[in-house]
């Protein structure tokens, strides 16, 4: 069963999350905040990563920039990182892909495609 790291810094965001992906055969583990990301990475070794544009702390594209290029986290420099934001305009998708996220979904998400994309990703991670 493959873990996702889910975070988001509003409660009900993350188990509104939480319990779709566990429906959809998903494990997984949250936090509410960047740094609790980057040190649950290291701890939990998720398989995949939904992260919050919006933190109170890091923002999500620090928080997958620092995944990209800090050489203690090399070891999930190829984590697929999937961005959830309420920000749809196109600047904002734009810093966020060039930060390294895989995808970018916006607020409402459409749980059908989230599951697809996850799919996607993970079967070209085993792949590599």
């Amino acid at each position: 069963m493959p873990k996702l790291l889910v975070v988001d810094d509003e409660p009900l965001t993350v188990e509104m999350l939480e319990t779709f992906l566990k429906i959809s055969g998903y494990d997984t583990v949250a936090v509410l905040n960047g740094e609790d990301a980057l040190l649950m990475i290291q701890l939990e070794s998720p398989d995949a990563v939904l992260l919050d544009l919006q933190l109170p702390d890091l923002s999500g594209i620090e928080v997958c920039r620092q995944l990209r290029t800090l050489p203690s986290l090399a070891a999930y420099a190829d984590l697929p990182v999937i961005m959830i934001t309420a920000h749809g305009s196109p600047e904002m998708r734009h810093r966020a892909l060039e930060a390294g996220t895989s995808a970018y979904f916006t607020k409402p998400i459409k749980f059908p495609e989230l599951i697809a994309e996850l799919n996607r990703l993970l079967a070209a991670r085993q792949a590599k």
